[in-house]
């Protein structure tokens, strides 16, 4: 037992063994500690040292103060009585196992339960506030402490509760609280109101933070006094109206402040009159408390709120004033300047501050002027600092100072906009000189800088002056904008560069420097010309725009022809001089029906008004070596056109053209010579190798073959001289890194042309590539095509893609009419078809997009079969015995449109799907040709003749052999037996009937089976219209090839 523990206390502790409130001790080897509970007021659980140490524990708060208490004093004693010492043996663990763990745990909450019964009275607690000096020097760096009083509320005597932090323990843990000897009070909620709860839990919780980081109490007068609980800055101003509505009162030195209310703004007051020495200012009003930390300020017991600025300067204040003996400063009539412009603005944030009136007769007030007058001087640039207020001027250079007029009065001088200024210069840096300010004369870029940097910086606070030789270094853009000459010369465009005051000799290297996007250039003798006006930034983007690498000679650029209209829709006209020459070429391609071009003489066809203006077009571009697409709609003429363009050239000069065309269209290209113009010889290169090099021997004015002959027989191309190409269906081509688009792209021909219906069915891409065999070098690399917006493209094309559809131009066209026909799955047939439907969907929801393209072909399989099982699953399943209801819809069609005397044209993309329906057709009585891939040409147009001529019921037609080229306009019914992804190519199957010559209507019927993924296919169709419709004609939305997000909504069935 410590020797420094009161008799009084052991007394006590002996008295309690006497009477038996030690009620257990059980030891515990494990953490070297005795645990005893003992019956106090409450029941307490102590916690005795088995070591030398004696570091014992008890829950009362006498415990808390002394560390020592009766409670732990009797448990020693207990242990005594007991035959025991502090320090735990063997004999001691054998008998405290006799106490069961249950025991000791429900003995250990007794004193919880007992709390239940505690007995609270109604008590008040009064809050105050004191300010407590932490320097005696200087009380404004006073903190405000929270002290409180504690009584009855039924009587008037309070306590002073002594340490705040033990006070507001106990209240949260429900304890009593000794006041004095004789007095203590049971805390906790239901002893206080609620708005006293609510205001101590949020003390309580302070002071337990203020705990945690060790900062209890407030050095007062050298102790720390833990009275006191320091009011937080952050929540001062609350916690002070919180306890104000309490009845808490702030107490100061000059007098206690209840309520505690604060004031904004302040009181003090200042004022400025005249003498006999002068003047004088006097303070009138003051701070009678300044409390900094916190931001207030305390006037006649009044509570001001002030900003941390307001507290800056009266800081300020009080400090100077404390060297004053009075609270008045006198001031010459040269330091009023000083006194308004320094002193009096910052007086004026802290309250009133009035001015005689007779002061403002010796003061001059007038704006200031801030001047800075740049020189080139001795390699330098020299700045002159002129402060102007009115007549009057302060200069950095004295020679330059104008003084006050006698009479005019002290001149109040900005002092701080001045100070800007200087500061300005040297962050510029500029050092001071005797006359002003001055740095080495910058070259290059730092004279750049200095006029778009520096010398807006000036501006921003005054005026910007300068000598002619600085001036002269910089040449602004707006002031020598960029001339352009534009002219034509062969087949490029010439644009010539001027630019005034400028040497032709660096006209070259200003316009590299322009278009590799320099802010400016340097000159070889200093001077800068900036680039930052829009005439030279428009022209660098258009110039640019046009083409990736450009170089100029002696002031030249040359660009492709092909891009005039472009360049003269990009480039600003005030400065731009177009030549005549040029004006006439714009105009051409602006109106190609007017390029005076005569129709050939013995051409053996009226051309329509459309097809006169497309052979001009033809010809207009041919004239200017430009290539073109003839895009208009399938049926419109596209090889009458061409065949008229052929015959003119021949007739104007030589001819020794060559078409390609696909292999089934190459006798009929042949045909169509002879018919519209048998002046020109053609010859039709076909059969094996040495076939196709016997007829190329052969003279003729057009050579005519296919896409797969050219690639075998390039060799032969490249070497024979060819003046005009011609690609037939050249979105068979669209592919740029196919063999045949590889070859093409290696003949030298000065005139080439593509004729397609469709010269885009996928993407735009398609559109880069056929423009590379036609017009190679008009777009940018594929990268940067890519990068090119889809309006942006239609623009660039407009003049070289000639677009018409029937229904523009064919007035006398009979109508074309599409109905879709539905039939349903025969039960046999919707079985086989379920199986494989489910089976891809599995297949494609457990894939993600890596998985997906990485799978792509098998998917696309996938719904080949698909498609198929909805034509008839005898396609692939061979050993199936059930009907298909579509083969069976077809028969009744045909049957039914044979008898109301209608000729039809049936198209499948299943060749097998084409066997099987002309069996049945057979079966039925009805007659038919049939065009498959395999046909031979010359077979192909007898049967077309045949037809036409109004041979047999039906046409069956392969859709990829027969879809294009071919003029069945004997037909007047088309029948699309399976959908297609793409709706171009059922546009081309109609084509096929619904074209020049159609006397009837023609009605499209389209068979889709209900339920399937045709009508998903059908849905796609009408969410994806042709891109080229965008393109060539900006009147419709984008198409894209089969994407994942296609073949999932195909397959979801939704």
């Amino acid at each position: 037992m410590k020797w420094s523990i009161p008799e009084k206390v052991i007394e006590r502790g002996r008295q309690y063994v006497k009477e038996g409130r030690v009620l257990s001790v059980t030891p515990d080897a494990g953490n070297n500690v005795w645990h005893g509970e003992v019956l106090g007021s409450e029941l307490y659980l102590v916690d005795l040292d088995a070591t030398a140490k004696e570091e014992d524990y008890c829950q009362c708060l006498y415990w808390e103060e002394h560390h020592y208490c009766k409670h732990t004093v009797a448990v020693e004693l207990y242990l005594r009585q007991e035959g025991k010492g502090r320090r735990i043996k063997s004999d001691d663990l054998v008998k405290a196992a006799d106490f069961s763990p249950s025991e000791m745990f429900s003995s250990g909450f007794a004193h919880v339960r007992s709390s239940q019964g505690k007995q609270f009275q109604a008590l008040q607690v009064q809050f105050q506030i004191e300010a407590i000096e932490t320097n005696p020097f200087h009380p404004e760096l006073s903190v405000l402490g929270i002290s409180l009083k504690l009584g009855k509320r039924d009587q008037s005597r309070n306590y002073v509760v002594k340490n705040i932090y033990r006070f507001l323990q106990s209240y949260q843990e429900e304890k009593k609280l000794l006041v004095n000897k004789q007095y203590q009070f049971q805390l906790g909620t239901e002893a206080f109101t609620p708005d006293e709860n609510s205001l101590l839990q949020e003390l309580a919780g302070l002071a337990a933070t203020q705990e945690l980081i060790g900062q209890t109490g407030i050095l007062n007068k050298g102790k720390l006094d833990k009275k006191y609980l320091m009011l937080p800055v952050a929540l001062g101003r609350h916690l002070l109206e919180a306890m104000s509505e309490l009845g808490g009162i702030l107490q100061l030195d000059t007098g206690k402040i209840s309520p505690i209310v604060f004031h904004e703004g302040t009181p003090l007051h200042f004022s400025v009159t005249k003498d006999a020495e002068g003047f004088r200012l006097t303070c009138d009003r003051r701070f009678d408390a300044l409390f900094s930390h916190y931001h207030w300020g305390v006037v006649d017991q009044q509570l001001y709120a002030l900003t941390p600025r307001q507290v800056e300067i009266n800081l300020v204040l009080e400090q100077l004033l404390k060297r004053l003996p009075t609270a008045e400063i006198h001031y010459p009539q040269k330091e009023l300047s000083v006194l308004f412009m320094q002193v009096l603005p910052l007086l004026r944030q802290l309250g009133e501050v009035s001015v005689e009136e007779v002061v403002y007769d010796y003061i001059s007030d007038q704006p200031l002027t801030v001047q800075f007058i740049l020189r080139k001087k001795q390699g330098k640039v020299q700045v002159q600092l002129d402060y102007q207020y009115g007549t009057v001027v302060f200069s950095s250079d004295s020679k330059h100072t104008k003084e006050p007029a006698k009479g005019q009065g002290e001149v109040l001088r900005d002092y701080q906009k001045e100070e800007r200024a200087r500061h300005l210069l040297q962050q510029l840096g500029y050092r001071p000189n005797d006359r002003g300010f001055e740095k080495e004369l910058p070259s290059g870029i730092g004279v750049f800088d200095l006029f778009t940097k520096e010398v807006p910086a000036l501006r921003q606070i005054g005026e910007v002056l300068m000598g002619k030789k600085l001036r002269e270094l910089y040449l602004d853009a707006k002031n020598h904008p960029p001339k352009l000459t534009v002219d034509q010369e062969g087949s490029w465009l010439d644009i010539q560069f001027d630019i005034s005051g400028i040497d032709q000799k660096e006209i070259d290297a200003v316009l590299a420097s322009l278009l590799a996007n320099d802010h400016f250039y340097t000159l070889e003798n200093g001077q800068v010309i900036t680039f930052d006006s829009e005439e030279y930034q428009e022209t660098s983007k258009a110039l640019k725009s046009l083409r990736e690498q450009l170089t100029s000679s002696q002031g030249h650029v040359q660009l492709p022809l092909s891009q005039g209209l472009a360049l003269e829709e990009r480039l600003d006209k005030d400065h731009v001089t177009f030549s005549e020459a040029f004006h006439g070429m714009v105009k051409d391609l602006l109106h190609p029906e007017e390029f005076p071009a005569k129709l050939p003489e013995g051409l053996n066809a009226d051309l329509r008004s459309y097809q006169v203006t497309g052979f001009r077009w033809l010809k207009m571009l041919s004239h200017y070596h430009f290539g073109g697409i003839l895009a208009d709609e399938m049926g419109l003429g596209k090889t009458l056109q061409a065949i008229t363009y052929l015959l003119s050239e021949k007739q104007a000069g030589e001819l020794q053209g060559l078409i390609i065309s696909p292999a089934s269209l190459t006798y009929n290209w042949q045909q169509e010579f002879r018919r519209f113009a048998p002046e020109l010889t053609t010859q039709v290169i076909s059969g094996n190798q040495s076939e196709r090099q016997r007829l190329l021997a052969q003279p003729a004015d057009v050579y005519i073959t296919s896409y797969a002959s050219l690639r075998q027989d390039i060799e032969v191309y490249r070497e024979r001289f060819i003046t005009h190409l011609i690609l037939d269906e050249a979105q068979m081509v669209k592919n740029s890194t196919t063999k045949t688009a590889h070859a093409l792209r290696s003949l030298s021909i000065d005139k080439r042309f593509a004729l397609s219906g469709t010269p885009i069915e996928n993407n735009l891409e398609e559109l880069w590539s056929l423009f590379q065999m036609i017009m190679p070098g008009f777009f940018p690399t594929r990268q940067k095509f890519r990068e090119l917006a889809t309006e942006e493209v239609a623009k660039m094309i407009r003049p070289f893609v000639l677009r018409r559809d029937k229904k523009t131009v064919l007035h006398d066209l009979q109508d074309k009419r599409e109905r879709n026909y539905y039939s349903g799955l025969t039960p046999e047939q919707k079985t086989v078809y379920l199986a494989y439907l489910h089976q891809m969907q599995e297949q494609i929801n457990g894939m993600d997009s890596q998985a997906f393209r990485k799978n792509r072909i098998g998917i696309l399989a996938g719904l080949t079969r698909l498609r198929q099982i909805c034509c008839d699953p005898k396609l692939f399943l061979s050993d199936y015995e059930g009907t298909s209801g579509k083969l069976e819809q077809v028969k009744d069609l045909v049957v039914a449109a044979k008898e109301n005397g209608r000729r039809i044209l049936l198209f499948s993309q299943f060749t097998g799907m084409l066997d099987i329906i002309q069996e049945e057709f057979t079966k039925l009585g009805l007659t038919s040709f049939y065009l498959r891939g395999s046909t031979p040409p010359k077979e192909r147009i007898e049967m077309v003749d045949a037809f036409n001529a109004g041979e047999k019921d039906v046409f069956l037609i392969s859709l990829k052999a027969g879809g294009t080229g071919l003029n069945l306009t004997g037909a007047d019914t088309v029948i699309l037996y399976d959908l297609w992804w793409n709706p171009a190519v059922e546009e081309q199957a109609a084509g096929r009937a619904h074209r020049i010559g159609q006397q009837k209507v023609v009605e499209v019927w389209r068979l889709i089976a209900e339920g399937t993924i045709e009508e998903r296919i059908d849905l796609l169709q009408n969410e994806k219209r042709e891109l080229f419709q965008k393109v060539i004609s900006g009147n419709e939305t984008q198409i894209q090839q089969l994407t994942e997000e296609d073949v999932r909504m195909i397959l979801s069935g939704e």
